[in-house]
Formats: structure tokens, C-alpha cells, sequence
């Protein structure tokens, strides 16, 4: 299988690097594998070779594409589009066709706009939900995908055997796979991701921008850490992801307003029961998440934090 891969970061390179050692190991999905990587950055492209991670590279998309079997795009979100175009212009009509972004409404519109009918057949949308606070191919790693999630949307048109090879390739790679509607995902990922992300830059904000923080700073311990942990994510990246899914996070948003209105009513009335039985419930509800969800791998953000 001929796999060409545009936008070589942290989400690129450890998929090709995960690809190749479940070739390696024969667990791959696609019998033989050749990989192309295609970049802007020539040392980017450099680095692709000198670590093994791709057997040809070259920073134009139509040479990278003219005889692949499958394409991953694995470049910003609000990209999608005009990558999306040339790749509908070079590669062959019968291609492979998946994306790794991290919101679905946005960016299969942008595809749908930039590639032909016959094309949109071949086209799987798949979000792996991976990521470290580090971003770039110097990080990438073939175990970044092991154990995580990976949430594939199929349009009405996909073709179901391209579907079932994208779902097989992640699964190698070591992602589990479930299925959503693009709508159910971008409301999910606003909740448990995006809206998060929004928290941690505000919390971050609220501290650097008051008149002790640099006491509050050094003397802050694993609470406010832990919680600012994803805050030091790539702003380009979080600039892309808050325009590609923006009602969904005002959604959201507005959500955590009303909890946190409702908290500051329960502390501004001093009513100790009140708190102290909101926190018992949450402390509870966070008790069970614990308990049925695997551990997320040291350097992981457990989400996006370093998506490309």
C-alpha cells in the first residue's frame, strides 16, 4: 500500500511511525507499505528520512499524491480545504481519502467544497484522539496512538470497504475506533476537549494577570498545574480548532457560565451544605471516570492539546 502523508507533526509522523513498525511486526492491514511524506518545511522533511519515518518526501502535494492508494491529511483545520483541493486535482480518482482534524462539521464542508462527488465516496473522516503538550515531528513516537480513541464519521456516501480499511489502519496503529455523527462529535469533543482547553488559557490568564503572580506562580502546587497543563498547547493550533467548532464551544461555554454561576451562588451565600454536597457530587461523578477509563500514557494529553 502506497500511503502518502500531508502535514509530517506530531499526529503524521507518529501515525507513519506506528504504520510501519505494525508492518514490521505483521500486524499491518495493507500488505506491503511505502510511505511519501509531503511538507513545507524542508527540515521537517529531512528529519523524515534521516529517522525512517517515510520512504520518499517532497514538499509538493501533487507529486505526493499521483500514485497513492490512500491519503491522510494531517494538517491544520481551517487548511483542510485548500489541501483538499489540490489533492482532488493530482491524485488517482480512486484513492483513499482520510483526514486527522479534530473537529467533523467544519471540515468535511471545507472537503465537500474542494473535491469532486466521485471523490467525497472515497473520503472517511477519522479523528484520533491523541496528542502531548509537544508538537512537531522531533516528537513524534509510534506508540502515541496505543490505547487511545479514535472516532471515525462516515458520510452517507462513504464507501463502506474504504471505511472498513481506514478503521483497520488506526487499529493498527493501536487506536480503538467508535462511530459517530459528525454533529454528536463536534458537540462531545466541545465538552470534554475543546471547552476545557478554553478553562485552562482563562485559569492561565486569570493568574499571570494578577498582582501577585509571580508569588501565586512559584507557589502554586499540583492542583493548579494539572489544570493548566493543556494551557501551554499551540496557540496557532487552538486558534484553528475555536473558529472550525465556535458554536459548539460557546455552546459549551455558556454551559460551564451557568455551573459556575451556580457555585458562586452557593459560596457567596455561605451555605456549607449546599458546597459541600456539589462537591460530594462531583467529586463522585469524577470517581467514576477514574474507574472506567484505562490511564492515559505518561506525555499524553489525553486529547489535543499537541495536535498539528
Amino acid at each position: 500500500m502506497r500511503i502518502t502523508i500531508i502535514g509530517l507533526g506530531l499526529i503524521g509522523g507518529s501515525a507513519a511511525l506506528a504504520w510501519k513498525q505494525a508492518h514490521a511486526e505483521g500486524r499491518f492491514p495493507g500488505g506491503s507499505l511505502s510511505i511519501t511524506a509531503v511538507d513545507t518545511n524542508p527540515a521537517t522533511l529531512s528529519l523524515a528520512l534521516e529517522r525512517g519515518i517515510a520512504d520518499r518526501v517532497t514538499p509538493s502535494i501533487a507529486e505526493g499524491v499521483l500514485d497513492a492508494d490512500l491519503v491522510l491529511l494531517a494538517v491544520p483545520v481551517l487548511a483542510m480545504g485548500a489541501v483538499m483541493k489540490e489533492v482532488d486535482r493530482a491524485a488517482p480518482v480512486d484513492a483513499v481519502i482520510t483526514d486527522a482534524g479534530s473537529v467533523r462539521g467544519s471540515v468535511i464542508t471545507a472537503v465537500r467544497m474542494n473535491a469532486r462527488p466521485e471523490r467525497i465516496r472515497h473520503y472517511v473522516p477519522l479523528h484520533p484522539i491523541a496528542g502531548a503538550e509537544k508538537a512537531g515531528l522531533e516528537f513524534a513516537t509510534p506508540t502515541l496512538y496505543r490505547g487511545a480513541t479514535g472516532v471515525v464519521t462516515p458520510l452517507p456516501e462513504s464507501d463502506l470497504e474504504d471505511v472498513a480499511l481506514v478503521v483497520d489502519l488506526w487499529r493498527a496503529a493501536g487506536l480503538t475506533v467508535v462511530e459517530m455523527t459528525p454533529e454528536e462529535h463536534d458537540r462531545i469533543y466541545a465538552m470534554v476537549s475543546h471547552v476545557p482547553h478554553m478553562i485552562a488559557f482563562a485559569l492561565m490568564d486569570m493568574a499571570v494577570s494578577s498582582p501577585e503572580s509571580r508569588t501565586a506562580l512559584a507557589a502554586a502546587g499540583g492542583g493548579f498545574r494539572d489544570t493548566t497543563r493543556i494551557a501551554a498547547a499551540d496557540a496557532r493550533m487552538w486558534a484553528d480548532i475555536t473558529r472550525a467548532n465556535r458554536t459548539a464551544i460557546l455552546d459549551g461555554i455558556s454551559r460551564f457560565e451557568a455551573a459556575l454561576t451556580h457555585l458562586k451562588g452557593l459560596v457567596a451565600a455561605d451555605d456549607y451544605e449546599g458546597y459541600r454536597t456539589y462537591f460530594e457530587r462531583t467529586a463522585e461523578a469524577r470517581r467514576e471516570i477514574n474507574s472506567s477509563l484505562p490511564p492515559v500514557q505518561a506525555g499524553k494529553s489525553g486529547g489535543d492539546a499537541g495536535k498539528d
